[in-house]
């Protein structure tokens, strides 16, 4: 039974801005920043968490002014962290560019969350219970990604794997790819990402399918379509993925079978479009209230 999500997932801060278009090469277009969010892995955790998962967060993070607010906004979820800063960089951020139909495109710049040594590592207090967060950012950081890949690797056969391979998936080393994926219990990813990867072979693959809900594959048995959650109006589809990876993870945790935790994944994500800004996931009341007003 899972108890608790450590994620060695890299927790960053988002620079959003809302844009008609995406500009031609060259070009230009007038924007409207929307704001400055905390974002990443703390998507994940920060949806877990308010659906009754508690979080321990063991990336990376620096000192400066971006990685005081990682810190904060972990301390004001409740999410503890694992490791102290590092002295020398602050956190990195990413560009999120929002068009009028919500889609979301990414400009990431790395900074201490591109760079993971193994002996960063070895202190995580893990504990009888934990599921592992792992995403494709940090395995295709090239300063992170082996030592990522090889310390899941090594990680005892009893703890929970959960894998998103994310916009970087097709820049994975394919050895660092194969050691995660041989570990994974969980892999959820969208479709644009399973085309990348080709056919999966793990315990369980969610192909996440936006407005059409998700497909989820058990081993050993037939593919299951999860219906989504309708929405009239999508406000922002930054960080859905994140929250719907969360939320089927406080699902497993609550002993729900598979199909029934990406129903909730649904659910979650769901809300979350619905919502302007990234790390939108809704507490266990709000995703009641959302749920009432749909049914």
């Amino acid at each position: 039974m899972i108890s608790r999500l450590v994620s060695l997932g890299s927790v960053i801060v988002d620079l959003v801005l809302e844009l008609p278009a995406l500009p031609p090469r060259g070009g230009d277009v007038l924007a409207t920043q929307r704001g400055m969010a905390v974002g990443g892995a703390f998507n994940v955790l920060s949806a877990a968490s308010r659906l009754g998962l508690p979080g321990l967060y063991a990336g990376p993070h620096g000192t400066g002014p971006f990685g005081g607010l990682v810190r904060a906004t972990l301390a004001r979820e409740g999410i503890e962290i694992a490791r102290v800063p590092n002295p020398l960089l602050d956190t990195g951020s990413t560009i999120a560019m929002i068009e009028p139909d919500a889609e979301r495109t990414f400009i990431t710049v790395t900074g201490a969350d591109g760079i993971v040594e193994p002996a960063d590592l070895e202190g995580i207090p893990y504990r009888d219970g934990d599921a592992v967060y792992v995403s494709g950012y940090d395995l295709a950081y090239p300063a992170a990604g082996p030592a990522v890949a090889a310390h899941v690797g090594v990680l005892p056969p009893d703890v929970f794997i959960a894998f998103d391979p994310g916009p970087l998936a097709a820049d994975i080393e394919k050895d660092l790819l194969r050691t995660v994926l041989a570990r994974a219990a969980l892999v959820s990813l969208n479709e644009r990402e399973s085309e990348a990867l080709g056919s999966l072979d793990a315990p369980a693959v969610v192909i996440r399918q936006g407005p059409r809900g998700a497909t989820l594959h058990v081993r050993g048995e037939s593919a299951v379509h999860v219906e989504a959650i309708p929405v009239e109006r999508a406000a922002d589809t930054s960080g859905a993925g994140d929250v719907h990876v969360g939320a089927n993870l406080a699902g497993l945790a609550m002993g729900w079978s598979w199909p029934d935790a990406v129903r909730l994944a649904n659910r979650a994500a769901a809300y979350a479009v619905s919502r302007p800004g990234p790390a939108s996931g809704p507490t266990t009341a709000e995703l009641e209230n959302f749920r009432r007003d749909r049914w």
